[in-house]
């Protein structure tokens, strides 16, 4: 099993995104709804403390007034978080801030016990940024530095408040932070939810939990430590992946990278792009659909994987990519049986049940569909298909972008053209020209049925009248020649 030529396999974490087995009905519609409803009442409520916090922190602070920073949002995706001022702006001689120590003001402690320094986050929550109840937005430069695990909790959109808050909230270290955090997101219910604010309310009238002891603010992130054993054998960091397409061959790369992730492969699945807008913010597979094709730039990642299933529109993004210098990674699934010097191209997927047998050079942007087997020594050209249950015998080569259908067989030694079509089922026993479609046992070329109107000529009737009768007919062209 391999995800890239150069990809060693590793034991790194026991899950790169854990799965949501059967998404409830609160989680796909009834919290966006929750959070719009309650917001609104506590914007109403709240309109008279938000001035006058508005006022204090320009009396106090002066100019801005609110706070305001990138922080990775749904599957890490960057937004714009909104805070009131808690600090002053103060640098040394050379130009840099002053420790938090120095900048944190008796007003802005005031602000961050009651969590009033939060408000405005109210309007993140309006634009669908942030949830009321989730996993706290912290910064964008941690994103590298989570195990798959902690990526996880990214699967959800962040919160204002969360339970991690409610349970030791700046208090706790950064592992048991992110314990409760992943915990929130395998149990999210209304309930739950109702309980965390609940419990929010009461925290932030004790001032509890505010700060690490000892400190101010909380301690940055540097890393979750790696346990000796395993730490030993890690030659490359986990990479962040994103699927570009969200249908049906999108989730069985998603199935076989988080199964590849059970075997120990350094990955992190960070959701899907697809070109379908409507999609956005639900999940397959408990991956979340994070937005649109064009919409990679602004999420940060190492690798992508094309999950479209047609050869020629797999091709063309394919190779605009390319140009564009992003790399690929090329998925096996742990069923798969690969000799050990098969090479498989960059963006390649080798699905369950399939079998490459020795010196079979497959290109890339391939798709090995579920129990196909390529004997030895094939050539498999860029951006083909080999369907479900295909045999290729020995020495075959296929051509770019050709189709090879579902359980369709390929004797030893023939050539499938660039760009041909072998029909389901088919049995081929001679070469296949390029662009052609064969079918059939044995495969001959297939001509599509063509639409003619045919006009009979004129003719006299017995009657002696002139008659002109134009009847359509569809013509089946014979298949002329040999493959």
């Amino acid at each position: 099993m391999r995800l890239s030529n150069d990809w060693s396999v590793q034991k790194s974490v026991e899950k790169s995104v854990k799965e949501i087995e059967v998404p409830t009905i609160y989680q796909v519609f009834g919290k966006r709804c929750f959070d719009l409803i309650v917001t609104l009442l506590l914007s109403l409520l709240l309109l008279p403390v938000i001035f006058l916090v508005v006022f204090l922190v320009r009396m106090n602070l002066g100019a801005p007034i609110l706070f305001r920073q990138e922080r990775p949002g749904l599957g890490g995706k960057p937004f714009r978080l909104y805070k009131f001022r808690t600090m002053l702006d103060g640098c040394d001689a050379q130009g840099n801030l002053l420790p938090d120590a120095e900048r944190l003001t008796r007003f802005g402690r005031f602000l961050r016990s009651t969590s009033l320094d939060e408000l405005p986050e109210l309007f993140n929550v309006w634009r669908g940024e942030m949830s009321l109840v989730g996993p706290r937005p912290l910064l964008m430069e941690y994103l590298a530095r989570y195990t798959p695990e902690e990526m996880h909790r990214h699967a959800l959109l962040p919160g204002i408040t969360g339970w991690a808050q409610v349970n030791g909230r700046n208090a706790i270290t950064w592992t048991k932070k992110f314990e409760l955090d992943l915990w929130y997101v395998d149990h999210l219910s209304l309930w739950l939810d109702l309980k965390i604010l609940a419990m929010t309310l009461r925290q932030a009238l004790r001032s509890k939990d505010i700060n690490q002891p000892g400190q101010v603010t909380m301690q940055k992130f540097t890393g979750t430590a790696v346990p000796s054993h395993v730490a030993t054998n890690l030659s490359v960091r986990t990479k962040r992946v994103l699927i570009l397409g969200a249908g049906g061959h999108a989730q069985v790369i998603a199935d076989i990278l988080l199964r590849a992730g059970e075997a120990g492969v350094p990955i992190a699945i960070i959701g899907y792009l697809d070109d379908n807008p409507a999609l956005t913010s639900q999940s397959r597979l408990g991956i979340p659909i994070l937005g649109v094709l064009n919409q990679r730039h602004t999420i940060l990642h190492d690798a992508v994987i094309l999950g479209i299933g047609q050869n020629a529109t797999r091709m063309a993004l394919f190779e605009e990519l390319n140009n564009q210098g992003e790399n690929f990674i090329t998925a096996c699934h742990p069923r798969a049986i690969i000799a050990p010097d098969v090479v498989l191209g960059p963006g390649t997927v080798v699905c369950a049940g399939a079998v490459i047998n020795t010196g079979s050079r497959i290109g890339a942007n391939v798709i090995i569909n579920t129990a196909s087997s390529v004997d030895h020594h094939n050539r498999i050209g860029n951006h083909a298909h080999i369907a479900p249950g295909v045999h290729l015998g020995g020495d075959v080569v296929v051509g770019t972008g050709a189709l090879v259908g579902i359980g369709a067989t390929v004797m030893p030694q023939r050539t499938i053209g660039a760009w041909s079509t072998v029909g389901a089922g088919a049995l081929v026993h001679q070469d296949v020209a390029a662009r052609t479609t064969v079918i059939g046992t044995p495969a001959r070329p297939y001509h599509p049925i063509k639409e003619e109107t045919m006009a009979t000529e004129q003719r006299q009737p017995s009657n002696g009248r002139v008659t002109s009768s134009v009847s359509p007919s569809r013509v089946i062209e014979p298949a002329m020649g040999t493959i």
